[in-house]
């Protein structure tokens, strides 16, 4: 191995270390974010259990877009773009699909433990990524 090669390899170490920093780094969530829409998140108590649904899955993709700098995503997308770091994953997909059939299907009850328990693991994923 010559010296322009030895060069050319650290460059690009270089280069690689850079980018998997600036990845890490904004892979998470602010303090200031979290606390926005973790706050957000828990007002939705007073909302009816279907609706309470909705609006906190519609807070915790919006928190989840804040990673993604406006890149247009559906939500399954923003989700699937960041589950891996979720502790409760399978909770947050069947929150999802919940929340899919709120909004596509008319005959759907919603019990208020079902509207509790998405709260609590919709601001528990936001806090796995802080």
């Amino acid at each position: 191995m010559n010296i322009f090669e030895v060069l050319l390899l650290l460059l690009g170490l270089l280069v690689l270390g850079w980018l998997v920093y600036k990845w890490s780094v904004s892979q998470r969530l602010s303090e200031t974010v979290f606390q926005k829409y973790s706050v957000q998140i828990l007002n939705t108590k007073k909302l009816n259990p279907a609706h309470a649904v909705l609006e906190s899955h519609k807070l915790f993709v919006a928190a989840l877009g804040t990673l993604f700098n406006g890149k247009k995503m559906t939500a399954a997308q923003t989700i699937a773009r960041v589950q891996k770091r979720f502790p409760n994953q399978r909770q947050i997909w069947r929150h999802h699909k919940l929340r899919n059939r709120i909004a596509h299907e008319t005959e759907v009850t919603v019990l208020p433990t079902q509207a509790e328990l998405a709260r609590k693991d919709f601001v528990r994923a936001l806090r796995s990524l802080r």
